[in-house]
């Protein structure tokens, strides 16, 4: 834990602002949290070390996360068409009674995008939280990489 009278509270707010930015790209596709969070970097990178820190782990966590989040959305979308497909194959004249085996599963697996996209924003509020607090955080692998 750092403590709190080492940084100023703009800085605290600056840094974690970066983080809750991903509540923007709850609305926008990820698009406006990222910019946001770029923006707070791009103008805090020569100020405070500290705010630039967590507003480039901030940016490239957002980014990480629309493209993780777009590659399981295609694989979904990729299972859900083979549900259609896969009954045509082996009984192209009658494949409704088969599509209930397929389709159903498929429907069901939508949940895993959404427990992505879910725990990825609750992550990132998460880290919004910690920096708000005082809290040094860094994520998993993004924050070693990411000084």
């Amino acid at each position: 834990m750092l403590n709190e009278n080492s940084m100023t509270r703009d800085e605290r707010l600056n840094a974690t602002l970066a983080h809750a930015s991903i509540l923007l790209g709850a609305f926008s596709r990820g698009m406006l949290g990222i910019l946001l969070a770029f923006l707070i970097w791009l103008t805090q990178r020569n100020k405070s070390k500290f705010v630039a820190r967590h507003a480039a782990q901030a940016t490239v966590y957002q980014l990480v996360g629309v493209l993780v989040t777009l590659g399981v959305w295609i694989s979904w979308g990729l299972i859900f068409a083979g549900s259609i497909f896969v009954p045509l194959v082996f009984d192209s004249q009658n494949p409704e009674p088969l599509m209930l085996y397929t389709m159903i599963p498929a429907l069901v697996m939508m949940i895993v995008p959404f427990s992505v996209m879910l725990a990825w924003f609750g992550y990132g509020l998460y880290a919004a939280w910690q920096v708000w607090h005082g809290k040094d955080f860094a994520y998993p692998i993004l924050g070693r990489w990411i000084k």
